[in-house]
């Protein structure tokens, strides 16, 4: 069918409309299964190596062999899929799920063969006044598993954190666990207090988000005052700034979380670190 969208899965090229999994696949009953979304920038792959070595601990940690994607040369299907479909800014979406088995049961039998799917995300990133005005946010109890970081299909309480945000007019749920800051429902979260950037340390708590790391490795080239800490709900009020991060906006500003405003408009810190993350694309994915 004319300009039809391309996927691929599993081993074959094929119009979106015309791709289909069995009942039986196990990330449709179960969840099993882990996932990457990945920004195209000028068909340029952002940080691919990052991505991919997060999808092989995400699938070396559900007993799935991470060198799976090396064997089907995942890189480049990613980059048929981008030529197929002339994606010039865009997502890339990568799901890998344990397979179709023989019969429903939590126990999967180990002749699974992984189902891999590749498709395009046309997300819209804010626009600068947008950015510049802020967003904001809610605090919600951290009620997921204790694997939060391997990037799994699972994403149910994320979906509903997300939906109570929403249905709030927030941006983001913030979430909290036993007092401190993990990270948002969809993204991970930085606050600025008395000009030092600071966001929690990695654990299984939160996602070890790429655009994440990508910020840090600018904070640190820029010679910014950081710091990977605990940070508590309290000190999450008390932040001079806040901003969120994820693979679709790099650096959101968030003005108010639930009745307490943090700022009238994005902070200088929030934008120094918005305008470096935009330069650093410019510069090195055009």
């Amino acid at each position: 069918m004319p300009g039809s969208e391309i996927v691929y899965l599993n081993g074959k090229y094929l119009p979106k409309e015309k791709a289909s999994l069995s009942i039986l696949d196990r990330g449709f009953l179960f969840g099993d299964g882990v996932y990457e979304l990945i920004p195209i920038y000028n068909k340029k792959i952002f940080y691919i190596n990052d991505h991919l070595s997060r999808l092989r601990n995400s699938l070396d940690q559900i007993n799935i062999s991470p060198k799976l994607i090396d064997e089907i040369n995942i890189e480049e299907i990613i980059n048929h899929v981008i030529d197929k479909n002339n994606f010039i800014n865009h997502y890339i979406y990568i799901h890998i799920s344990r397979g179709v088995d023989k019969n429903r049961n939590h126990i999967y039998s180990t002749e699974c063969v992984p189902t891999i799917l590749v498709m395009g995300e046309n997300y819209k990133p804010f626009s600068l006044d947008i950015i510049k005005s802020g967003k904001k946010a809610i605090t919600e109890e951290d009620y997921r598993w204790l694997r939060s970081n391997i990037k799994s299909t699972s994403l149910l309480a994320n979906v509903l954190l997300k939906n109570k945000a929403a249905k709030d007019h927030a941006y983001e749920s913030l979430l909290i666990r036993d007092g401190y800051l993990t990270e948002g429902s969809a993204s991970n979260v930085f606050i600025i207090k008395d000009s030092v950037i600071k966001t929690p340390r990695l654990s299984n708590k939160l996602l070890p988000g790429i655009t994440r790391k990508f910020l840090t490795n600018l904070i640190e080239s820029n010679e910014l005052p950081f710091d990977e800490c605990d940070i508590t709900d309290k000190e999450l009020l008390d932040a001079d700034e806040i901003f969120c991060s994820s693979s679709t906006n790099p650096v959101v500003p968030i003005i108010q979380v639930n009745d307490k405003k943090i700022c009238d408009e994005a902070g200088p810190m929030s934008m120094k670190l918005y305008n470096c993350a935009q330069d650093f694309i410019k510069e090195n994915y055009s």
